[in-house]
């Protein structure tokens, strides 16, 4: 399979308006942290775009399995996934409960 290299990604700048305490104590921990507010920025970012894509599959994922329970009738009880989970780490751990109707 014939593979292309990946191109760099453009930085494009964007423009914020923080309050004037946002920005001082944003300016401070960058002083401490010996970053730029813009590194922080950047970061803080990254990190909400991670973790908005993690929640898209979290529910992406609950949606089908939701959907799959409604279409097989397939299913695990409370108990039986308390009982495992239970047991994980144990002497005596318990295999994954089997789905059942």
């Amino acid at each position: 399979m014939e593979t292309t290299p990946r191109q760099p990604q453009k930085n494009v700048p964007i423009s914020i308006k923080l309050e004037t305490a946002q920005k001082n104590y944003l300016a401070q921990i960058a002083k401490e942290k010996d970053r730029s507010v813009h590194f922080l920025l950047c970061q803080a970012v990254k990190e909400f775009i991670e973790r908005e894509q993690a929640q898209t599959h979290f529910y992406e994922t609950a949606k089908a399995a939701s959907e799959h329970y409604r279409a097989t009738g397939l299913h695990t009880t409370h108990d039986e996934m308390k009982a495992w989970a239970q047991s994980l780490g144990s002497r005596n751990e318990l295999p994954p409960p089997k789905c059942h109707k």
